[in-house]
């Protein structure tokens, strides 16, 4: 975990742990000549000792995993209270990707993170939904011109030439990046070890492989979309060393799903019979060549498996999470530019067949996965502990 996850996540969670704990807890006094209203009943004092108790172990548990802690939003009542107190009716903007939503990857589950925000937390949210990278910077100026936001998040990389300049423009406002690096006071740099999350899909399709040979599918060849696919060879070898992980093709772009189709098919004709999308809407193209062919898909981002029975596990990039946690720290005052680095360890990726996700993404899209052998979860689940522990340094796509 990066520095600036552990100061942003205990600057949340445990200042206001504490200050639910203080604002709640007394001490009795056993002096008689002090005024009555001095101190309390013991059944009182009683009471009040059990919540600051719970106060406390509930800090104890967020200082072990304070990304977790988080994403799960596993906060006492009294505390969730307290943060409602600070959020309610504060503003953030969303400015998405181009291809907009309905790409069932990026830009929905970015936007999740902002509607969970509304939701659990009463904040308000506005978005905009650019067509081209040229409107980048119009959009991103007239949120920060307002004054009316806590918190601007940006999302996808390609929004950084236009935020290195609004960022310049107004260093009062706060914003958010998804997926790059902007050096700026006032900016957070939200960046997801894509590669970790890729090697368990990489598990999945190593071990279920017929033909021994599975490919890739990526939008455009940059360092971020190379580290989805270094992360899935790294897996499907690890879990197979038999296995072919064939060399990833690229579309050029991430809203032409019919090239992704086209690449995929030329894949299967070749003796494919797995293929990992990561390339945005342009991937949707790449899982319906698998559904139309009969062979296995790998989705990204959010959890693609409802969409054809072909797609059997998906890469999840929890940007909803790391959404969620900027908007928590940019409406409760405790936010902090920089550089912020999620994994398998802070639930800012992950596999949807993941016990621990499963569930989740079956309620958000209203499916219910296939059966899948037990002893490719184990084996997931061995790998998932493994990256965690550092016993498994998976490669990056970055250097």
């Amino acid at each position: 975990m990066s520095s600036n996850n552990t100061t942003l996540y205990a600057g949340i969670v445990i200042a206001l742990i504490i200050g639910a704990a203080v604002g709640y807890f007394v001490y009795p006094s056993m002096n008689p000549e002090l005024d009555p209203n001095d101190y309390v009943e013991k059944s009182t004092y009683n009471v009040l000792q059990s919540d600051y108790e719970d106060s406390q172990e509930a800090l104890i548990n967020a200082k072990a995993s304070l990304g977790g802690a988080l994403s799960e939003a596993a906060l006492s009542d009294i505390v969730l209270s307290q943060i409602k107190g600070l959020t309610a009716g504060k503003k953030v903007g969303l400015v998405l990707a181009t291809g907009g939503l309905g790409d069932k990857s990026f830009n929905d589950i970015s936007y999740a993170g902002a509607q969970r925000a509304e939701d659990e937390l009463e904040v308000e949210f506005d978005y905009v939904q650019p067509t081209a990278i040229a409107e980048y910077e119009g959009f991103q100026r007239d949120f920060a011109m307002s004054g009316e936001y806590e918190l601007i998040i940006c999302v996808g990389f390609d929004q950084a030439d236009a935020l290195t300049i609004i960022a310049g423009e107004y260093p009062d406002q706060n914003f958010a990046i998804v997926d790059m690096v902007v050096d700026m006071p006032n900016v957070a740099s939200l960046t997801f070890r894509a590669n970790e999350g890729s090697f368990l899909l990489g598990v999945v399709a190593g071990m279920t492989t017929e033909t021994g040979t599975i490919g890739f599918v990526g939008g455009i060849d940059i360092p971020l979309i190379r580290d989805f696919y270094v992360g899935y060879k790294a897996g499907a070898e690890w879990a197979n060393p038999t296995v072919t992980v064939g060399e990833p093709v690229f579309v050029g772009g991430w809203g032409d799903p019919g090239s992704g189709k086209e690449l995929a098919l030329g894949l299967i004709e070749q003796g494919y019979d797995g293929i990992f999308a990561a390339a945005g809407g342009s991937g949707l193209g790449a899982l319906e060549a698998a559904h139309e062919q009969g062979i296995n898909g790998y989705g990204v981002d959010a959890c693609q498996d409802y969409l054809h029975d072909e797609i059997i596990a998906s890469m999840t990039k929890r940007v909803d999470n790391a959404v969620f946690q900027m908007i928590l720290a940019a409406t409760t005052g405790t936010f902090q530019g920089g550089f912020y680095s999620g994994g398998l360890a802070e639930s800012w990726t992950g596999m949807c067949r993941l016990p621990e996700e499963e569930a989740l993404w079956e309620s958000t899209f209203g499916f219910v996965h296939d059966p899948i052998d037990e002893d490719i979860i184990t084996k997931v689940m061995d790998a998932r502990d493994a990256i965690i522990a550092g016993d498994i340094v998976v490669p990056s796509g970055y250097g």
